[in-house]
């Protein structure tokens, strides 16, 4: 009888074994696959001649802000690392937990990916892991970096991590200026503007509102999917943006706070602090 118990939990154990392998493998293999695509489309955007928006064509807040954030000697950013510590929780785990993520973006053609490890406690910690490159946005949520417990892909994936992208611009901002996959668009009020950003026949939009003096306030969107019982759900997020500083000949948030804009409430679920950035 305790021979059978023992090969049960040995089984067992083996087939978790075999699973958390096998799941490590594909995320590898997926993310290799995501990067070399990231990797052509910005070669191929070197072979490119765009046609520009004229900056005297786009409304005015987003004029103002661009010759605030811009410097002359800003040259356009290829790549960017950007480290950053934080806070993290989930409507599954309302718990603050404290994060630490490092991003690698590119600026010429939208894509991102995200690393980030997130601590509730030496027993309780997570790993998560965001990729977008031409119009495939992958995810990953796992418990000690082996349990997936959270996996986005599919349409919706791809517009949410399109999105993120657009939004967080704000730390590269020679991507927003006008010409090629990104235009601008007014709105009825003066302070704001919609950005509407094309990439591989997927079409995402995000409104800024700016301060008087130039910076963005916040920026606030409609096309991301949050996780719900029922599926993914589409819901409103907002990004705050705080604590602006010049790196790099640019004007960037050194912070940003991000919710959900629910019915019934908003829910803030990440704090960001950036901590290095750097342009190539």
């Amino acid at each position: 009888m305790v021979a059978k118990i023992v090969l049960i939990i040995g089984a067992a154990i083996g087939i978790v074994v075999v699973i958390i392998v096998v799941g490590w493998v594909v995320a590898r293999v997926r993310r290799r696959f995501l990067l070399r695509r990231l990797h052509d489309a910005v070669m191929r955007r070197r072979q490119q001649t765009l046609v520009p928006q004229p900056l005297e064509s786009l409304p005015d807040a987003v004029q103002r802000y661009l010759r605030r954030a811009i410097s002359r000697d800003a040259a356009p950013a290829e790549w960017i690392e950007i480290y950053e510590e934080g806070q993290f929780r989930s409507f599954a785990y309302p718990k603050w937990g404290k994060l630490r993520a490092r991003g690698t973006y590119t600026g010429t053609v939208p894509g991102m990916v995200w690393n980030a490890r997130v601590w509730y406690s030496p027993l309780r910690w997570y790993t998560i892991e965001l990729l977008y490159a031409a119009g495939i946005g992958r995810g990953s949520m796992r418990l000690w970096n082996a349990l997936i417990l959270f996996d986005p892909d599919g349409p919706e994936a791809n517009e949410a991590l399109l999105v993120r992208v657009l939004m967080e611009t704000v730390w590269f901002p020679t991507s927003l200026l006008p010409g090629g996959l990104l235009r601008w668009e007014s709105l009825d009020r003066p302070d704001a503007a919609r950005a509407v950003l094309r990439d591989d026949g997927i079409t995402i939009r995000a409104d800024f509102y700016f301060t008087p003096e130039g910076d963005i306030e916040r920026i606030v969107t409609l096309d991301k999917y949050r996780d719900a019982d029922t599926g993914y759900e589409r819901e409103q997020c907002t990004m705050h943006c705080t604590d602006w500083s010049t790196v790099g000949g640019v004007r960037i948030p050194m912070e940003v706070r991000l919710e959900w804009n629910l019915d019934r409430d908003n829910f803030e679920y990440m704090r960001r602090r950036v901590v290095a950035v750097r342009y190539r």
